[in-house]
């Protein structure tokens, strides 16, 4: 065995020494399940971003929406949500959406896409920042964490997302959504 062969196969080993060591310990530190169908009550999902590809787990958990989906978010820019939204409102899902006022005419915005397709939205209007960023599914479910609905935070950004699966966190935020909602209007 030559001098070269014998650094090819040792650095081989190594690259799947390494290679082992990092799925081993990405298993510990992801918690990658989209499927939000058997999602047990009083359970909490933990997503990070980028690695974790929040913006996916957001468009699963909006099509597993059976009767609603109220959102208020921050900065809403992703495409690949703003058409499950779409894709629900058009399914017969109750769907509203609050956003910063900045949203009204922010050029990446979701917002006018969104009305476009009929569904409600309003926007924060009193001093300071709507710096909200949850949605609530069906009564059930909270999505928030620091998470935007962009795609900066889906690929770029250190985020986190929680999915929480309890009524009384869900109930405390949807009243939250409704004074926010009804606020101005």
């Amino acid at each position: 065995m030559t001098k070269k062969q014998a650094l090819t196969i040792i650095s081989s080993f190594i690259t799947a020494i390494l290679l082992i060591a990092a799925l081993k310990y990405r298993s510990y530190t992801t918690y990658k399940t989209y499927s939000f169908e058997n999602f047990d009550s009083n359970s909490i999902r933990i997503h990070f971003c980028p690695e974790d590809r929040c913006g996916d787990a957001v468009v699963s958990a909006i099509k597993s929406a059976k009767k609603s989906t109220y959102i208020a978010m921050y900065s809403f820019t992703n495409r690949d949500i703003a058409y499950a939204i779409a894709d629900a409102s058009k399914n017969g899902i109750d769907v509203r959406v609050y956003l910063n006022s900045d949203q009204s005419n922010e050029k990446y915005s979701k917002a006018v896409f969104l009305k476009n397709k009929g569904i409600p939205v309003r926007y924060h209007k009193h001093d300071g920042l709507m710096h909200n960023k949850f949605a609530i599914i069906d009564d059930d479910i909270v999505i928030t964490g620091s998470f935007n609905w962009t795609a900066s935070a889906d690929k770029r950004n250190d985020e986190n997302l929680l999915f929480i699966n309890n009524k009384e966190t869900a109930e405390a935020y949807k009243k939250k959504f409704n004074s926010l909602w009804e606020r101005d209007y």
